[in-house]
């Protein structure tokens, strides 16, 4: 065979697995975006229009009962809160969330001492893979997985890069489409922790760190939590900062957290926000109420969350 032969055939069959790679990666991002159990696919697909938002980690996501605060507030809520999320996570959701649905009244912002650590939470990148090519979810992606980013102009790397975590849900999103469902799992957005048990976070800390830990502020955090916060006010929309209960016992191994909470205040007095911490509740003192020192069980969520929709309840007041 021809030297030239060979080369166009290399040269076709390199062209063909370029329309193949492009065309799975097509398929891939309509798959995602059909499947209603991924926040930032509902959220552009269905209207909410919530009065009132609660955005964050996991410790709002599995705290925070929209059903249990509506029902004292007399406002319909929506938990926007993703599991090992950091505030640029947080940030995109929020930023979807109000290019379809109406902007919210409030906005509920979970902060702690560990959200502006490195070591806790984390940029998810793989949740806004079919959202290449929109201008705010690539220059957050430039500057958070930078590594990432680099190869996302490449057929389906976008999705080959973390692919252990997107084939089911693209699976899920087809399974969607074809069944025609349009409600998640969790409609407004609260994942009760059924199965999460205490399993001794407080001992492995203390094992880990017998003389305490200092949390170590990062300048990105603190970057994509005031850009949150701008964002919301930019819309009209009034920002509250919190912070839920947290086990008493564990706070004398965080030597500086108070040094951290100040920053995070003055950053609310900067915005003109008020920060309010339920750390002083009677539940914090007792393990019982906790599955870990951040995150309240469901006996201790029902008392939370009770003692937050008065707290919202006294702020419409004002």
């Amino acid at each position: 065979m021809k030297k030239s032969n060979i080369f166009i055939q290399l040269i076709l069959t390199l062209a063909g697995l370029c329309v193949f790679f492009i065309g799975l990666s097509r398929l891939y991002d309509f798959a995602l975006q059909q499947n209603c159990n991924i926040k930032i696919a509902y959220v552009q697909k269905e209207k909410i229009d919530a009065d009132i938002l609660f955005l964050g980690p996991c410790e709002p996501l599995w705290m925070i009962s929209p059903e249990i605060i509506d029902k004292q507030i007399g406002m319909k809520s929506y938990n926007l809160a993703l599991s090992h999320s950091d505030f640029a996570d947080n940030y995109l959701h929020l930023y979807f969330y109000l290019k379809n649905n109406k902007w919210p009244e409030c906005l509920y912002l979970y902060v702690t001492p560990e959200s502006m650590d490195l070591k806790y939470n984390t940029f998810n990148t793989y949740r806004f893979a079919p959202y290449v090519g929109d201008a705010e979810v690539d220059s957050v992606l430039r500057e958070c997985d930078p590594a990432y980013y680099r190869w996302v102009n490449l057929p389906f790397m976008k999705y080959a890069y973390y692919s252990n975590n997107i084939h089911f849900n693209a699976l899920q999103g087809l399974k969607h489409y074809f069944n025609h469902r349009k409600l998640p799992y969790f409609p407004d957005g609260y994942e009760p922790p059924f199965q999460v048990k205490w399993d001794n976070h407080l001992e492995k800390f203390i094992h880990l760190y017998p003389n305490g830990y200092n949390f170590a502020w990062n300048q990105q955090r603190e970057k994509y939590f005031c850009k949150t916060i701008e964002l919301a006010q930019q819309k009209g929309i009034k920002v509250y900062l919190f912070e839920s209960p947290v086990l008493k016992e564990s706070l004398k191994y965080q030597p500086n957290r108070e040094l951290i909470i100040e920053r995070i205040k003055a950053i609310a007095v900067k915005y003109k926000v008020s920060y309010k911490q339920f750390d002083k509740m009677k539940i914090a003192e007792s393990r019982e109420y906790f599955m870990s020192t951040l995150n309240t069980n469901l006996k201790g969520s029902a008392i939370f969350n009770d003692t937050l929709a008065s707290y919202i309840n006294s702020e419409k007041k004002k």
